[in-house]
C-alpha cells in the first residue's frame, strides 16, 4: 500500500472514530462544544485586552502582549466552559424526554462533520502555502479524500461573512409581509 492510501484510510478512520466520540456525547453536547469553541474565539478576540487589563490590575501584572494573550486565553476557557455546562444540562432534559437516541445518532453526523471540516481547512490552509503545496502535491495525486478535503476547505475559506451577512438583511428587507385575511386574524369592528 503507497502513503495515499494510507492517507485515505487515516482521515476516514479519524472521522469515522470521532463521529463515535460524538455518539458518546450526543447531538446537543457536540453542538455546544462548538459553540463554545467558535463563540469562544469570537468574544475572546474582541474582549481579550479588556480581561487581560483586568487580570493584570487585580491578579498579576503583566506586560500588554502577555496580558492580550491570557485575556484571550481566559475569556475563551471560561466561555467554553459555560457553553459545556449548558450542553450537559440541555443534554439531561432531552434525555430525560426520551428523544435520548435521536441526539446520539444525529451526534454521530456532528462530531463526524467537525473533524471533516477540519481537515478540510488545514489542507486547504497547506495548498496556499506554495512551499509546502509544491511539496506534498505529488503525495496525494491518486487520493481520493484529499481533493474533496481540499474543495470543501477552499468553499469554507471563501466564505464573505459581511456579503452573506448582507445578503441575508437584504432578503428579509426585500421580501413581502404577507397577511393572512382569514376570519381568526380579524376583529368584530372589521367584519
Amino acid at each position: 500500500m503507497n502513503f495515499v492510501t494510507w492517507f485515505d484510510i487515516i482521515v476516514i478512520a479519524l472521522v469515522v472514530i470521532l463521529g463515535i466520540k460524538g455518539i458518546i456525547n450526543g447531538l446537543v453536547k457536540e453542538v455546544f462544544g462548538l459553540i463554545g469553541l467558535i463563540g469562544g474565539v469570537i468574544i475572546a478576540s474582541r474582549n481579550a485586552q479588556s480581561v487581560g487589563d483586568l487580570i493584570s490590575s487585580n491578579i498579576y501584572q503583566l506586560n500588554d502582549s502577555s496580558s492580550f494573550f491570557f485575556g484571550f486565553l481566559v475569556t475563551l476557557i471560561l466561555f467554553w466552559f459555560v457553553c459545556l455546562i449548558a450542553g450537559n444540562i440541555f443534554s439531561k432534559m432531552l434525555s430525560l424526554s426520551g428523544l435520548g437516541f435521536l441526539d446520539r445518532i444525529l451526534g454521530f453526523f456532528i462530531g463526524s462533520a467537525k473533524i471533516f471540516l477540519v481537515f478540510a481547512i488545514f489542507c486547504a490552509i497547506i495548498s496556499n502555502i506554495s512551499v509546502l503545496s509544491q511539496k506534498i502535491e505529488p503525495y496525494f495525486e491518486n487520493s481520493k479524500v484529499y481533493p474533496v478535503l481540499l474543495a470543501s476547505g477552499k468553499f469554507i475559506m471563501n466564505i464573505d461573512l459581511n456579503r452573506t451577512k448582507q445578503d441575508a438583511i437584504d432578503k428579509f428587507d426585500n421580501e413581502p409581509m404577507s397577511v393572512d385575511s382569514n376570519e381568526t386574524n380579524s376583529t368584530k369592528e372589521d367584519r
